[in-house]
């Protein structure tokens, strides 16, 4: 008998298609502490996990609701020899296609359109002269797994130009360049918009500080739809106040939510989304087909899919 812990929420129609031989499912509403130290299975993550992960368990396997998992205690994990699965892949269409909206607001000029339009104001703006188009831009993508080739299909779609930036330099589709992380400075100044999808580890924290920044003369628009501490704030401010960057979106931010005070709320060429890049009205649907089909492959001894590397941590 397997003891499955639900510490995320299953959708009733999809709670019909969980295995039901052999296993015994818990969640918050009933489960007791002596049938935590025997819960071998977690889907999702609460601080019932957190607090079972401190104590003596049999956990073997956990599934992440999400495709990041900086969240979660990796080198814990590591040291008490519990594999851990992502989602990873079935936010790359609402991701990639957030990514192309804060492009064209940009690009297009959106925020003023809607001034204009809110003032019931006909005439052509003056800054409606600069309006672009992303035909011809380079794209530097930082990550180039499922979320970071959907957005260089997208860019490319509209004309652009994509360079993709990963651990070794190794080709990945839809990119008409790629290089490695090591040497992505020998192409950056070349970039018009830079987008961040890279996980969060120790080599990622605070990848794009002041230096990374100065590189740029007029970057037209940096992205962040990876993670918030990836992005030292001050110095992207900096950038911005100086010239070198002249618009950002941002989904993620070093401090979630983003406190009322920040004055990034504030700065006109600064585009704020609540972390909601990758949400999608299929999203929960998408994540616990995941976890159901990787539940019968570990009932059935087979491998799982996407499997984190606890250590790289992603």
């Amino acid at each position: 008998m397997k003891n499955i812990y639900i510490a995320d929420q299953i959708a009733p129609s999809i709670r019909t298609n969980l295995p039901t031989d052999g296993v015994q499912y818990w969640d918050s509403s009933n489960i007791t502490p002596e049938t935590e130290s025997k819960i071998d299975i977690v889907w999702g993550s609460d601080q019932k996990l957190q607090a079972m992960l401190k104590q003596p368990n049999q956990i073997k396997w956990i599934q992440s609701y999400s495709a990041g998992v900086d969240y979660f205690p990796l080198e814990t994990l590591k040291q008490q020899n519990i594999a851990l699965t992502n989602t990873s892949g079935i936010h790359s269409e609402s991701i990639a296609e957030s990514v192309a909206m804060y492009a064209l607001y940009f690009s297009r000029q959106m925020e003023q359109i809607n001034k204009m339009r809110q003032a019931s104001d006909w005439s052509l703006h003056p800054s409606m002269d600069s309006l672009q188009t992303l035909s011809k831009m380079n794209w530097l993508i930082f990550g180039t797994g499922h979320i970071g080739s959907q957005i260089a299909k997208i860019a490319q779609a509209f004309g652009g130009h994509t360079i993709g930036v990963n651990h070794s330099g190794h080709a990945a589709e839809y990119f008409n360049q790629n290089i490695s992380i090591s040497d992505y400075n020998l192409l950056a100044p070349t970039a018009d918009i830079v987008v961040n999808i890279l996980p969060l580890t120790t080599e990622t924290t605070h990848f794009y500080n002041y230096d990374f920044f100065q590189q740029f003369k007029h970057l037209f628009l940096f992205i962040n739809v990876g993670r918030g501490k990836s992005v030292h704030t001050e110095a992207l401010q900096q950038a911005i106040h100086n010239g070198n960057v002249d618009h950002a979106a941002l989904d993620v931010f070093e401090t979630e939510p983003l406190p009322q005070d920040s004055i990034l709320w504030s700065e006109p060429n600064i585009l704020i989304t609540p972390h909601n890049s990758a949400v999608s009205h299929n999203l929960n649907h998408d994540a616990q087909t995941i976890f159901i089909e990787n539940l019968r492959k570990y009932l059935n001894q087979e491998y799982l899919t996407n499997e984190v590397d606890l250590i790289k941590g992603y």
